[in-house]
């Protein structure tokens, strides 16, 4: 299975980091939309937290106590999708060698939190439609209709509207997903926040590195920095630079790895790898810059890297706890 249920009785409240009275709207907004039963939709560009404004609404609901599945969209196509999402008996397609009950099962009672939900197939989203107006599915291969009551909540960095117009996406799922609203702005216009987010990541643990300080000169021009990958962006710059760096990151560093990232030509005085790290950690930060440069597209990133999407799944829960 390519999810994780986390289960908020047993979890720690998600990391909402942010001073900004953009982002403290998205919050309050999340906040009172949460003891609701209707869908979200969260919308915004790649990178700049949707994922964590969905788990806001699971942990300030009333299902806190239940599962919060969340599912990339963009990570499977049509059968294998279908499957993920409804389940499938055994015998229902080639490999199918035994009963798998679907997401919708396991998020029953809990919220579901299908990320990307622009790249759904037609096939899906008709299936979708009809969980969303009487909350009823058939798995694949199967002729029993099931029930479930999970909360649904979908976030897209596309225009939908758009989608609609062009054929892509049904108009009907759209208007019932689209009850309730939050919609986040990218970083660039929330430069108040990477301070606390930068000395959040500063404090996570990345192998044997010990935690290091940051110049106000080099905090400085990553605020002035315009992230077109947003948070995602800002956490893999960090990680990168944590690697570079020894006690201290300064003004220098920034400008090197800034520069690097825009194509320019490195630095002979750039410093090479400060020490040994783990390669997963470093092939996890990689294959995230080749995430932020196809901006989100994971079918680019699988045709960059040639490898397959469960392989860039892997990589890039390698390193989560």
């Amino acid at each position: 299975m390519l999810t994780h249920a986390t289960n908020g009785a047993h979890g720690n409240p998600p990391s909402a980091i942010g001073r900004s009275a953009s982002w403290c709207r998205a919050m309050a907004m999340a906040k009172k939309m949460a003891p609701l039963q209707m869908p979200v939709l969260i919308t915004g560009q790649s990178g700049v937290g949707k994922e964590v404004i969905a788990q806001l609404l699971h942990h300030w609901s009333e299902r806190e106590g239940r599962n919060f599945i969340p599912l990339n969209c963009g990570l499977l196509q049509d059968q294998l999708l279908e499957s993920e999402l409804f389940g499938h008996r055994k015998g229902a397609f080639t490999g199918a060698s035994h009963d798998h009950d679907g997401l919708f099962q396991a998020a029953n009672d809990g919220t579901l939190f299908l990320d990307e939900i622009g790249e759904l197939t037609a096939s899906c989203q008709a299936k979708l439609l009809r969980v969303l107006e009487i909350g009823e599915y058939r798995p694949l291969g199967s002729t029993t209709i099931r029930r479930t009551n999970a909360r649904i909540i979908a976030a897209t960095h596309r225009d939908l509207e758009k989608m609609i117009s062009q054929g892509r996406f049904r108009q009907d799922l759209y208007y019932r997903l689209n009850v309730l609203t939050i919609d986040i702005p990218p970083l660039s216009q929330r430069a108040e926040d990477i301070p606390l987010l930068v000395d959040h990541f500063l404090q996570q643990p990345l192998g044997n590195t010990p935690r290091q300080t940051i110049t106000p000169e080099a905090m400085q021009q990553l605020m002035a920095h315009h992230w077109p990958g947003n948070v995602r962006e800002l956490k893999n710059i960090i990680e990168r630079l944590r690697v570079h760096c020894d006690a201290e990151i300064r003004a220098v560093n920034i400008d090197s790895m800034l520069n690097r990232r825009n194509g320019e030509p490195e630095s002979k005085s750039t410093r090479p790898f400060a020490r040994v790290m783990p390669l997963s950690q470093l092939e996890k930060a990689y294959v995230e810059w080749v995430l932020e440069q196809c901006k989100g597209n994971i079918s680019k990133v699988s045709k960059a890297l040639e490898i397959s999407r469960t392989t860039i799944y892997r990589i890039l829960k390698s390193t989560e706890n």
